[in-house]
């Protein structure tokens, strides 16, 4: 169908640690669309949305990335370590097979987050390099591979990913460091580099920062002007799901104590993203891709909050650009779970990659999950779904709010949650929560606090060389320095010479049972006010 646009064809963002590629694929019949249609997936528009059946070679494991790579092959990685490609082995136009390209694992490397290739090379971002690999007799496998950048600050910390690799027009490769600012140890960083996005030399030999306050980006994409488009989590200075523009030097807001008396003002994002939470992979169709009148559209695929696993979507931003500047309307395509990335292949198809379960740390679970969808356009479908969801509109009554909100401040919600969108206290701001969580939510997270907690909200249990104990939430790390925020939003620094130990406390800092002695009617109140917000 169409090709992808000059400026991202050889480019591609991505989010973790698997290739995958699509080989010689027809097109589908319409029995396998039937075969393997997921009919439990809300779908807006003429699309089919279809689970490939990959049951042969490289066992699926939390798939982190999906990217077409070299010869239009679709790449992708497990969180696990094997990178592979996806291949359609009986002809019916569903890729049904993993091939093994390279394993990680046998490299000693681990969390690959960042996908991209130039020419016939391959390149991996992973905690502590990025890797380029080559097929050199092109029978699917990596023939060679050797360390292309590696000037990374690296510690133990789970989240410490380099991620969103994609080659720009000036032949540079752009990526993100991810934030260090929520571990107490992380390693020191005297240039700064986490919590930016940086671009290399084409040689490997040069780097240079480009923007800061980078939170947590796993989506990272060229529009065919050459402007570059970045995705950013919601929390840590960041009060929405952001889709920003990169400006080059600026300061994009998180982590602020890192940059004090660095910058004067902080660049917000050109747009806000409301289909779902927690955007991960983003792409551009090509504009000569119909695929449902889509030309040209960005597309973000969202994982969704925490872990709820019933959580997750694809949306499209329709994006012009005027004299005023660009404009921008957002659309959902389906909804889908725990989605980590998405990529446009070479017969004009969206595939996906489904994370599906694990632990806090995004790691694999004993139990197989995740997957991978081909969602394909149907001008026959037209008509067949709606082109929007149904959101349900809530009226409630000025007394029925005014009694949550006092029951927020009474029960000392407030104390530990800021509602305007800024203020950072020990937990999350709740500005913008009742377009994210169903009341059946807020109630679940209320009652059982420790049974989801927020990544970046996870205790610490700071433990000194005296014996005394510090419990709270990490706000900000240095070479130097830990700062704590404890219970009641006191802020501590803490000398790193003084800590004896740091460990993570799966246990929210959230009191529990704070419902107790509570009227259905009070409870009922105090869930409007949230969903209010």
């Amino acid at each position: 169908m169409a090709n992808h646009l000059t400026i991202i064809r050889n480019f591609i963002p991505a989010f973790g640690l698997v290739l995958v590629m699509a080989v010689g694929c027809s097109s589908p019949k319409p029995e396998a669309y039937l075969a393997y249609e997921d009919t439990t997936a809300s779908v807006y528009g003429p699309y089919w949305v279809i689970k490939l059946p990959i049951d042969k070679g490289v066992k699926v494991l939390n798939p982190v990335q999906i990217s077409q790579g070299p010869g239009g092959k679709i790449f992708a990685a497990n969180q696990s370590g094997e990178l592979y490609t996806l291949q359609d082995s009986d002809g019916d136009g569903l890729e049904d097979e993993a091939l093994l390209f390279a394993d990680l694992n046998e490299l000693g490397l681990v969390s690959p987050a960042g996908f991209a290739h130039k020419g016939d090379t391959v390149f991996v971002g992973t905690r502590s390099e990025i890797r380029a690999f080559r097929d050199i007799d092109q029978d699917g496998k990596a023939d060679t591979s050797w360390t292309f950048f590696n000037k990374i600050p690296v510690s133990e910390h789970p989240y410490e990913w380099t991620s969103s690799l994609n080659f720009g027009p000036d032949g540079w490769l752009y990526f993100v460091l991810t934030t260090d600012s929520f571990n107490p140890g992380a390693s020191p960083d005297p240039e700064g580099l986490r919590g930016s996005i940086l671009k290399v030399s084409p040689d490997g030999q040069q780097y240079k920062i480009v923007a800061t306050g980078i939170r947590s980006i796993h989506g990272m994409n060229f529009n065919p002007d050459g402007e570059l488009f970045f995705a950013d989590n919601k929390g840590g200075g960041n009060s929405t799901e952001e889709l920003n523009l990169l400006q080059a030097g600026k300061f994009y807001g998180h982590n602020p104590k890192k940059y004090e008396g660095k910058y004067d003002t902080l660049t917000p994002p050109v747009f806000s993203l409301e289909n779902e939470i927690a955007p991960s992979g983003i792409e551009f169709n090509s504009a000569e891709n119909d695929f449902g009148g889509t030309g040209g559209n960005l597309f973000v695929a969202f994982y969704g909050p925490g872990e709820r696993w019933n959580r997750g979507g694809i949306g499209r931003v329709k994006i012009e650009k005027t004299e005023q500047g660009y404009q921008f309307k957002e659309f959902p395509v389906a909804d889908i779970p725990k989605l980590s990335d998405l990529t446009f292949g070479k017969d004009g198809s969206l595939y996906l990659a489904q994370h599906g379960i694990s632990d806090y740390w995004y790691n694999p679970t004993e139990e197989k999950t995740g997957a991978f969808y081909k969602v394909i356009y149907d001008p026959d479908l037209v008509g067949k779904h709606p082109i929007k969801k149904e959101i349900k509109e809530e009226n409630f009554s000025n007394a029925s709010l005014e009694n949550g909100k006092q029951l927020f401040a009474i029960r000392a919600c407030s104390a530990c949650h800021g509602v305007d969108g800024t203020t950072d206290l020990v937990g999350p701001n709740l500005k913008g929560a009742g377009k994210e969580f169903s009341q059946e939510e807020f109630l679940e997270e209320i009652k059982e606090p420790s049974k989801r907690i927020k990544p970046s909200m996870i205790a610490t249990r700071i433990t000194l060389k005296d014996g005394k104990v510090l419990l709270g939430r990490v706000v900000y790390t240095d070479t130097n320095q830990v700062s704590i925020m404890l219970v009641g939003n006191q802020v501590v620094q803490v000398p790193k010479s003084e800590i004896q130990s740091a460990e993570d406390e799966l246990k929210s800092l959230m009191y529990e049972n704070l419902l107790a002695g509570l009227s259905e009617e009070e409870i009922k109140n105090l869930l409007n006010y949230l969903s209010s917000l």
